[in-house]
């Protein structure tokens, strides 16, 4: 019509081939950097487009909201000097009707009830007080600033088995944008102790040969090395669709996870079963005692010195995770050749366990033995730990309570301090007048901004840290004097009225005895009148 275009909304396909056409052209960018705003809709741009953009002087910016609600947030300040694309503000702070309600820890999930202007009829036949749930997820980066970043939909929150939680979305993004390999990505992993890959490859790339592998892993290891180690993808864990497959989409393009799980649900079986062994570490000589290939194996995983590794250490104290439990597992039945269960792994976590169960018998009645001595029950497990717990408690002097001046007021000790439930406890204590002084046990030399940082992530006053109520302590709950030195230790058991004792394992893969020497057992080491 003549008219210059000043704003261009369109689907991220289709700015990934402006962008591409552009890079392959000369690099002229001058056509989007003239434009007001660049805006993507539909479904995330992939955030190395956005940083190559902005970088380039383009204002890439986006507003939030669907067909059923509208859009009620957007990226502000609009401007090029904002280089944000996904961090939104609310367009109606002060609606009533509009919430951004808090679903897990920092992490919101926008709700809109019967009232608000540009929501669909919604409620046709519904109770008028039940919210509508958009399902999509938020931080609100910094907190308290009303700034809210879009971190994907519930679907595409993984939880793993060991409570740990994969942010599938922007992992599935970096991946398929780091290599023109890569068509189409969908990263998996819900009630699994890691996540695994479908790919699917450009038509360009052969599906089955070794070098489109080696394309794939290569743009997987380069994503890796910015998530966190429960949310990395091992090679063993990346299932190639075969020349003909594709993943199902929507009609935006993004793949539909429910269906591809179904479609795909033996060939995601067979991954987490441990019978695609590639990426396994072997070559070893077969002659090579099992103890000491397994020495090498773990210090290599674990980055350890092997000489430091002891046959009774436990892969525990040497930081062992679902994901370096993956690894091993996939290493070890690659070297004796046959399946190992992960739960070998958590149940027997140490060269000479390890060895006892791996070893074949050399008589029936050696397996039966070794059997009883590698797998006792967990109800034997129990009783062991109460019965050896308790008699220790029988043997404990009798404290003269008179000895021990009453506080006016509670003295806490807390273990666990910074955590999510510890920083609350923390928070919670510091206000309550009738509570003088809290220990706040945090273990590291880096205590103090530990504690500072997990009060700031979490939006709590980090100011009652500086008012001498709280006192933070390195500790250690292995030791029977906590880590602390005498004197210190000694004015703890003489003033400290009550121990709020938080510090627990989360890893819920651990063995109920790995629990006994830095839980349970430290449970007697607090010097308290009580333990809460």
């Amino acid at each position: 019509m003549g008219h210059p275009v000043d704003c261009v909304h369109c689907a991220p396909t289709l700015i990934e081939n402006m962008y591409e056409h552009i890079i392959y052209n000369g690099g002229d960018f001058s056509p989007l950097i003239r434009l007001k705003v660049l805006q993507p809709g539909g479904a995330p741009l992939a955030t190395n487009i956005v940083k190559a953009l902005t970088s380039k002087g383009v204002n890439v910016k986006t507003t939030y909201g669907s067909t059923e609600i509208g859009p009620p947030f957007r990226s502000i300040p609009d401007n090029r000097a904002n280089p944000s694309c996904y961090t939104f503000r609310n367009l109606y702070p002060d609606n009533p009707f509009l919430k951004m309600e808090e679903v897990g820890d920092g992490v919101f999930e926008l709700s809109v009830y019967n009232g608000f202007e540009l929501a669909a009829d919604l409620w046709d036949g519904k109770n008028d007080n039940e919210p509508y749930r958009t399902g999509d997820l938020f931080i609100q980066d910094p907190p308290g600033s009303g700034f809210f970043v879009l971190q994907g939909r519930r679907d595409d929150l993984i939880i793993h088995t060991n409570g740990e939680k994969t942010n599938a979305l922007p992992l599935q993004l970096d991946i398929q944008s780091s290599t023109k390999a890569i068509n189409k990505v969908i990263a998996l992993g819900q009630s699994r102790p890691n996540v695994c890959l479908l790919v699917e490859v450009h038509e360009d790339y052969d599906p089955s040969s070794a070098l489109t592998r080696a394309h794939v892993w290569e743009a997987v290891q380069e994503v890796n090395e910015r998530y966190s180690v429960h949310s990395r993808i091992l090679e063993s864990m990346i299932y190639i669709l075969p020349e003909g497959d594709a993943l199902p989409v929507t009609p935006k393009g993004n793949v539909k996870r429910n269906e591809a799980e179904r479609i795909y649900a033996s060939e995601i079986e067979r991954l987490y079963s441990g019978d695609n062994l590639s990426g396994s570490i072997s070559g070893s000589d077969s002659h090579e005692p099992l103890a000491e290939y397994l020495r090498n194996l773990i210090a290599t995983l674990f980055e350890v010195p092997a000489d430091s590794i002891n046959d009774w250490t436990t892969l525990y104290s040497l930081g062992m995770t679902s994901h370096l439990a993956l690894s091993l597992r996939s290493s070890i039945s690659s070297h004796l050749n046959c399946q190992v269960p992960l739960g070998t792994l958590f149940e027997n976590p140490s060269i000479a366990k390890l060895v006892a169960v791996l070893t074949p018998p050399t008589t029936p009645m050696s397996s039966a033995q070794s059997s009883l001595d590698t797998h006792p029950s967990s109800t034997e497990s129990v009783h062991r730990i109460i019965h050896n717990l308790s008699s220790e408690f029988t043997m404990w002097p009798k404290r003269d309570c008179k000895s021990y001046p009453k506080a006016g007021k509670e003295i806490i000790l807390l273990t666990g301090a910074s955590g999510s439930l510890g920083t609350s406890l923390l928070a919670t204590l510091a206000s309550s007048p009738k509570v003088s002084k809290i220990y706040a046990m945090i273990r590291g030399l880096d205590n103090v901004e530990k504690l500072q940082t997990s009060f700031s992530q979490r939006g709590l006053d980090s100011s009652i840290l500086g008012k001498g109520k709280v006192e933070v302590l390195n500790f250690s709950m292995q030791d029977t004097l906590l880590g602390l030195d005498i004197d210190t230790y000694h004015m703890l058991a003489t003033t400290v009225t009550t121990v709020v004792h938080n510090a627990w394992k989360m890893d819920f893969n651990q063995a109920l005895t790995e629990f006994e020497g830095d839980c349970l057992r430290s449970s007697c080491h607090p010097p308290s009148l009580g333990i809460s």
